[in-house]
């Protein structure tokens, strides 16, 4: 049966976050970054966000406000520290600048973050083997008791974590979804990204029947070399609300699918902001371009119990990578003489 042609509406463009700035700079992307970040060290900076955010009561934004100042400056100081510090010792740093950057975005989610339980645990554990050296294609993570990592992958997927306790996931598998570690993670493992591109994502827009839904195509031999078929990745970004449909492409090489129901908004509904639990559901990962412009991915997750965004993915990597260096140096010392080296370092750089 020959497939339908696409359904024809008014270009938005397409961005994971519903308030984004696409102001661009010469400047250094990491120093942009890191500047950007810092400047919700200002409480009327921060107090915007977290309107932004639906904190709508004045005191719990003033409360963000000053929290967020507590978290970033902590963070920015680690990250700092953790530029100029031993290869043997940074990982540990760079986790914890990581891990006040999660407690800032639940700051968002929950104002009085630190007051909630879930603040003093990481959410995760790691145990070392006593006998022998970590193995970066054997170690696991386990999801543990209730922690930032639960209400980070809350704010970020904006529904209950499934995880059980405990829940086990592979290292290997983490360092499948890192973008910025493609060829090292070949040379290292042996392996390849479990990402698939994203080509031309976008949101179209009826405005005579203000109706919204998603269009994106995908390379044919993306998914035939990560064996996965159009049911299978439909059925992973399948949401309670969206379900995708293919439809006709103009590019042989590409498959494209669009929403099967467009989402209805109401007259003061922001488009961006309508479409948001759609493109959430998509669990899209990002990357610098080449040009300059973010590429996008969707990874294919059917090996993991449930779906991990890409900063819970990062949030995991770093706190087993600090862990080595807190629990288990030897390991540290045997894996920087090993192949495995270029692929941590990679991470961390």
């Amino acid at each position: 049966m020959p497939l339908a042609k696409p359904r024809e509406g008014m270009s938005i463009g397409f961005h994971t976050y519903d308030t984004v700035m696409d102001e661009g700079t010469l400047g250094d992307p990491e120093g942009i970054v890191w500047s950007s970040i810092r400047h919700l060290c200002s409480g009327g900076v921060a107090e915007n966000i977290a309107h932004a955010h639906q904190v709508s009561k004045k005191r719990d934004r003033e409360a963000v406000g000053r929290n967020l100042k507590l978290y970033v400056r902590q963070a920015s100081a680690f990250y700092d520290a953790a530029r100029s510090a031993k290869p043997d010792t940074a990982p540990l740093i760079y986790y914890y600048s990581f891990l006040n950057l999660a407690k800032a975005l639940c700051e968002l989610r929950h104002p009085q973050f630190h007051r909630r339980s879930e603040c003093y645990k990481h959410g995760l554990s790691w145990t070392p083997d006593r006998r022998k050296f970590a193995d970066p294609t054997k170690e696991t993570i386990s999801i543990a008791t209730r922690g930032v990592w639960h209400v980070l992958w809350e704010a970020l997927m904006d529904r209950p974590c499934p995880a059980a306790n405990p829940t086990k996931i592979r290292i290997k598998d983490m360092l499948s979804y890192c973008p910025e570690v493609s060829v090292e993670l070949e040379m290292a493992l042996g392996t390849r990204l479990r990402l698939i591109h994203v080509e031309d994502p976008d949101v179209l827009y009826d405005e005579k029947a203000s109706e919204a839904w998603l269009r994106f195509s995908v390379y044919r031999r993306e998914l035939a070399a990560l064996h996965v078929s159009a049911a299978a990745l439909n059925a992973q970004i399948r949401t309670s609300r969206s379900n995708y449909v293919e439809v006709r492409s103009a590019d042989r090489e590409l498959r494209m699918f669009q929403s099967v129901t467009p989402k209805k908004l109401s007259p003061r509904e922001r488009v961006s902001k309508g479409m948001g639990l759609d493109i959430a559901g998509l669990n899209v990962f990002t990357y610098p371009g080449r040009e300059k412009s973010l590429e996008y991915f969707i990874p294919v997750q059917n090996q993991l119990p449930f779906a991990i965004p890409q900063l819970v993915v990062s949030y995991t990597i770093l706190f087993w990578l600090g862990s080595l260096v807190r629990y288990d140096p030897h390991s540290v010392d045997a894996l920087m003489d090993s192949r495995f080296w270029v692929l941590i370092d990679g991470v961390m750089s």
